[in-house]
């Protein structure tokens, strides 16, 4: 025998809403059965939730083996059969069953919890809940990358008898809300211990960036490719710069989501508190055991988000330097090698100019000066030579023609200094 009567089993699963909702426009969620069980979807803000629960058949006896193993495979085929979309936030398992009289409360929800197949269950402090017996199972995950077998919270309430049982069901949507503020909590908090080492390996300037600078800031003469070199280096710090200022907003977002929902989480379990006193006036209420998360929350993970914030921002200051020292060195090469280019440029124009000049006069001195060349060369010793005489012609007319040209040439290189001065 088990001890445990009438148990049931329940999943609660959170997940980030997707496109789809689903819940219509309603604050009473849709209760939908089957076989020994049911289950309910609802939308909480940004975040789709799934409630499952079966139970076993037989609500008087307890049966000879657990159930658990059983209840819980059927909670995950209804699971995968509902297809869940969106990223998982967390999940708690809420195991719920009466006592035989005289049965021990611990042994019961050790045996209950030991069958689910979960971490090794430790000596449990019991907390109470309309005369019920409430266990918190739970530790933080290791790996922050997979909730989905690293966050197994796993909540137990065996009540003294099957009427005190039949009064959870005005708690669904209590504790739905309850493990949803929980599970947004623990979802933030993991996703900063993963932001944490990204950032920190972005937070300085790179020993490579940094010798890049150094061999190419001091050249008097910076050649085009470096230049580039160094407008590479600028682009690549400016991605840096967006991803390094996204994970610190990042972390802040979700240390605002921390502390919302531990408001909130607090405030639900006052809300859980006063309603089993009006339905229980003569049950003590002591739910202690769950306000523990939430000092961990408040002197662990927020203190935590808060510090690891605080000395993560000023990398945003450093990667800013960098960036304004690279755009400095890039502004200042970029205006010498502009110079450089247009001085060349301009270089280049003035001796076009100036040659110019030169042929132009040359071409015309010699339009102007071969007419007269011939009375100049003619005599005795050329006229039996015909050819000779040519060749003197032209050769004198050629040189005269290149003097006046070169003469020309560098009055123009002297008008044009003079106009660009």
């Amino acid at each position: 025998m088990t001890n445990l009567i009438y148990s049931h089993l329940f999943l609660f699963t959170y997940h980030l809403k997707t496109g789809q909702t689903f819940q219509e426009d309603t604050d009473i969620p849709k209760y939908n059965e089957f076989p020994n069980g049911f289950y309910s979807r609802h939308t909480l803000a940004d975040t789709d939730s799934l409630l499952i629960a079966c139970s076993v058949e037989n609500k008087h006896s307890s049966p000879d083996v657990l159930p658990f193993p059983e209840l819980k495979k059927t909670l995950l085929a209804k699971r995968e059969e509902l297809a869940i979309s969106g990223e998982l936030l967390g999940k708690t398992w809420l195991i719920t069953g009466y006592l035989q009289p005289f049965s021990s409360h611990e042994d019961a929800a050790k045996s209950a919890y030991e069958s689910l197949n979960f971490s090794k269950w430790r000596s449990q402090e019991a907390g109470e809940f309309m005369g019920a017996k409430l266990f918190e199972i739970w530790r933080t995950p290791h790996n922050w990358e997979n909730l989905e077998t690293e966050n197994n919270h796993v909540l137990i309430i065996i009540y003294p008898d099957l009427t005190a049982m039949i009064n959870m069901a005005k708690f669904y949507e209590d504790w739905r809300q309850l493990f949803c503020y929980r599970h947004k909590i623990v979802w933030a908090y993991g996703n900063t211990r993963q932001i944490k080492p990204l950032l920190a390996a972005k937070f300085s300037p790179s020993l490579e960036t940094l010798g890049k600078i150094q061999l190419i800031s001091p050249e008097p003469n910076l050649l085009e490719s470096k230049l580039d070199q160094l407008k590479q280096s600028l682009d690549e710090n400016y991605k840096t710069l967006r991803f390094y200022a996204e994970g610190i907003s990042l972390l802040e977002v979700q240390m605002q989501t921390i502390k919302t929902n531990n408001y909130n989480y607090l405030e639900r379990l006052k809300t859980i508190e006063t309603k089993a006193k009006k339905i229980e006036p003569n049950h003590p209420n002591n739910l202690d055991i769950l306000k523990k998360f939430s000092e961990i929350v408040q002197y662990k993970y927020q203190p935590q988000v808060e510090e690891d914030n605080a000395a993560l921002s000023p990398g945003l200051r450093l990667r800013e330097k960098e960036i304004d020292t690279i755009r400095g060195i890039v502004e200042i090469r970029q205006a010498q090698l502009d110079d450089i280019i247009e001085k060349r440029d301009r270089i280049f124009q003035e001796t076009v100019q100036e040659w110019g000049i030169g042929i132009g006069v040359a071409a015309i001195a010699a339009t102007s000066i071969s007419p007269f060349i011939p009375n100049i060369t003619k005599n005795k010793l050329t006229e039996p030579f015909p050819a000779v005489e040519g060749v003197i012609n032209f050769s004198l007319t050629f040189i005269f023609s290149i003097i006046i040209g070169i003469i020309a040439k560098n009055k123009a290189k002297k008008l044009i200094k003079s106009r660009r001065s």
